[in-house]
């Protein structure tokens, strides 16, 4: 399984952000997934993956916060970036 990429600001953002800010972009991009109704470009599907690789990220980030993820273990799935 390939590391998902995911900016370190951005991950800061969500670490220390009030709970409920991070549960709410969970919220909207799981909407914004179910809007994408079966991607039929090759765009489509590329800004598809994106949306799932964030949504799966800022679900990781939770995890990580709720202290159901060790901060290694999510090291294993998430690759903090530099924009």
């Amino acid at each position: 399984m390939a590391l998902i990429p995911f900016p370190i600001n951005t991950f800061n953002h969500f670490q220390t952000c009030l709970p409920d800010i991070l549960e709410e972009e969970i919220s909207r991009a799981s909407i914004r997934l179910r809007l994408h109704n079966s991607p039929q470009t090759d765009e489509e599907r590329r800004l598809y993956q994106e949306e799932l690789e964030r949504l799966s990220a800022l679900k990781y980030i939770s995890q990580l916060r709720k202290g159901k993820l060790s901060l290694h273990d999510f090291s294993l799935k998430v690759e903090l970036t530099a924009l």
